[in-house]
């Protein structure tokens, strides 16, 4: 919301209908510029969260209006550029082509997805495919082809031609999905999406939904600094570190530790002799794994939520 031109472009953050009180809270000094909120009574991935945006862009601005989506968990830290970048995007978009923004790797990554290009034209290229996580070795042969980019998660579009993209490879979910949103309940805090209805819709990526089987997607090479913070590397990397390199955060007291990522709410948190490592206590669980397995913890959630933890929901 903090990179967006001032003024602009009407904002719609899809968030889960349990954090509504939290997302009411922190946007009201942000302002929407004429968009709102829309609550997930559960969450349904991706695929149905575009649709749902896109169902109310063609709602109240019409088939050809433009969509950008920005996931939240992303810091964008140069926002002059990444409006240029977003400007770059327009006329591919207009056109008719979905557009996703890829980042220029700086280093082998295996918790992202890699973009190949087919070809490449005044900063526009063309996609020859997407790529899964990749192992170690599979990644370092990507950072350094230059011919693969981070799949960064963002894209732009006309309403329209992401609503035929999905009539064409997943009917389902648009079909479900507009279901949901006939039917969603409007007040001023927000718009409420039914779960009778919602929670039928099928559940997957929008890459796996659509970017992977269309046909003229494009993409533009993002020239703005980014950072996922979906992961404890991540985080060290976007936060202020300590003399060690640590990122120290609440009540806690640590000694010979270095490059990691101590965290405390509300008691006191002592670490001793850590090295990489992200440990974090909350009031109700206490998380500690190395920094290099950040992208284990999904397995843990996955793992807890079918025991039923409570933990997991709030």
């Amino acid at each position: 919301l903090k990179a967006r031109s001032e003024g602009e472009t009407p904002i719609y953050l899809i968030a889960s209908e349990r954090h509504a009180d939290r997302v009411i809270s922190d946007i009201s000094p942000l302002g929407l510029d004429g968009g709102r909120p829309i609550f997930e009574p559960v969450g349904r991935n991706t695929a149905a969260a575009v649709a749902i945006a896109t169902l109310q862009t063609i709602f109240e601005h019409g088939d050809d209006a433009l969509v950008l989506v920005v996931p939240s968990d992303h810091e964008i830290s140069t926002e002059a550029q990444f409006w240029e970048t977003v400007e770059m995007g327009r006329p591919v978009a207009e056109s008719g082509r979905l557009v996703i923004f890829g980042i220029k790797p700086t280093h082998p990554e295996t918790g992202y997805g890699y973009i190949e290009l087919a070809a490449n034209a005044d900063g526009v290229a063309a996609v020859a495919r997407f790529v899964e996580k990749p192992d170690a070795e599979t990644a370092r042969q990507y950072a350094s082809s230059g011919r693969f980019y981070w799949n960064a998660g963002l894209f732009l579009f006309r309403a329209d031609t992401m609503r035929q993209a999905f009539l064409e490879f997943r009917p389902d979910i648009w079909d479900s999905a507009e279901r949901a949103h006939k039917t969603a309940r409007y007040d001023v805090s927000g718009i409420y999406l039914p779960q009778s209805f919602y929670s039928a819709v099928p559940s997957t990526s929008i890459d796996y939904a659509v970017m992977e089987r269309a046909h003229d997607t494009a993409m533009v090479t993002a020239s703005f600094r980014w950072n996922d913070l979906g992961s404890w590397q991540s985080l060290l990397e976007a936060s202020p570190v300590d003399s060690e390199g640590n990122v120290v955060m609440g009540d806690v007291v640590a000694m010979d530790c270095s490059r990691s990522y101590l965290r405390s709410q509300g008691r006191l948190l002592t670490v001793i002799g850590m090295k990489d490592v992200a440990v974090v206590a909350t009031p109700d669980a206490v998380f500690v794994a190395p920094v290099s397995h950040s992208q284990n913890v999904k397995k843990v959630v996955e793992q807890l939520e079918k025991t039923g933890r409570l933990e997991t929901k709030f």
